[in-house]
C-alpha cells in the first residue's frame, strides 16, 4: 500500500509545531539534569577535598606516632645494650671475687695446716701443683708447694720426680722433667722446716698432647714414707 502524504501547508505547520515543541521540551529537561549532575559532581569534588585533608592529617599524625614509637625502640635497644654490659661486668666482677675467695680459702687452709695444732696434718704433705703456659710454645712453668705439719720442729730434706702422661698421634707416652738441681748442696731438691714453693719448667715436643701429671716426692729420712700423688692437666692447668 502506498503511504498518503499529505501536501496540505496546513498539516505541515503543526508538525513542526509538534517538534518544535518537543525539543524544547527536551532541551530543557536536559539543562535540569545537566545542572543537577553538576551540582552533584561539584559536591563530590568538595567531599574528596575534605576526604583528602583528613588523610593528610592522619598521614602527619601516624607518621608524629612513628617518629616517636622509633625514639622509643632506640631507647629501648640502648637500655638493652647498657643492661646486658651490666650483666657482664657483675658476671666478670663476680667470677673475680670468686677466684680471689677460692685462692684466699686455699691459702688460709695452708696456714692453718702448717702452724694450726688443732688442724694439723703430720708429716710431709703435697699442698698443691699448678702448671702455666709461657709465652713459647709447649713451654710451662710450673709451681709445688710442699709443706709438714707444725708439730715437726726439724728441716725435711728430700727429692722430687715429675712425669707427664700423654700421647703422641693417639700413641701414649710418658715424659720425665728433670729436676734435680746439682747446684743445691748434698743435690737435695727440697729443705725446708714448715713449707717450700717449688718451681721449674715443662717442654714437650711438637706433637705431644699432656693428659695427666705425676708428682713423687721421696724424703730423704728412710723412716718417712714416699708421697705420688697426680693430677690432670686440665685441672693443673690455669690462666694467666
Amino acid at each position: 500500500m502506498i503511504r498518503h502524504q499529505c501536501p496540505h501547508p496546513y498539516h505541515k505547520t503543526k508538525r513542526r509545531r509538534r517538534l518544535e515543541k518537543s525539543a524544547f521540551f527536551v532541551i530543557i529537561v536536559g539543562a535540569v539534569l545537566l545542572f543537577i549532575l553538576g551540582r552533584y559532581s561539584v559536591k563530590s569534588v568538595d567531599e574528596y577535598r575534605a576526604e583528602s585533608e583528613l588523610l593528610k592529617m592522619s598521614l602527619a599524625e601516624l607518621a608524629a606516632i612513628n617518629k616517636q614509637l622509633i625514639k622509643q625502640q632506640d631507647f629501648i635497644e640502648n637500655a638493652k645494650q647498657i643492661d646486658a654490659q651490666a650483666q657482664k661486668d657483675a658476671r666478670r666482677s663476680l667470677t673475680k671475687l670468686h677466684d680471689e675467695l677460692s685462692d684466699t680459702k686455699q691459702q688460709l687452709a695452708f696456714y692453718q695446716r702448717v702452724v694450726a695444732p688443732e688442724t694439723l696434718i703430720k708429716g710431709l704433705y703435697i699442698n698443691s701443683f699448678e702448671v702455666q703456659a709461657l709465652g713459647e710454645s709447649d713451654v710451662y712453668e710450673y709451681q709445688l708447694v710442699l709443706a709438714q705439719g707444725a708439730s715437726q720442729k726439724t728441716a725435711i730434706k728430700g727429692n722430687y720426680s715429675l712425669s707427664v702422661v700423654g700421647s703422641v698421634q693417639g700413641e701414649e707416652k710418658t715424659i720425665s722433667v728433670e729436676v734435680r738441681d746439682v747446684e743445691k748442696t748434698k743435690a737435695y731438691d727440697f729443705s725446708f722446716k714448715y713449707y717450700e714453693i717449688l718451681t721449674g719448667e715443662i717442654s714437650f715436643d711438637d706433637g705431644f698432647v699432656p693428659k695427666k701429671v705425676i708428682v713423687v716426692v721421696d724424703p730423704a729420712k728412710k723412716s718417712s714414707k714416699s708421697l705420688n700423688q697426680q693430677w690432670l692437666w686440665s685441672k693443673a692447668l690455669v690462666s694467666d
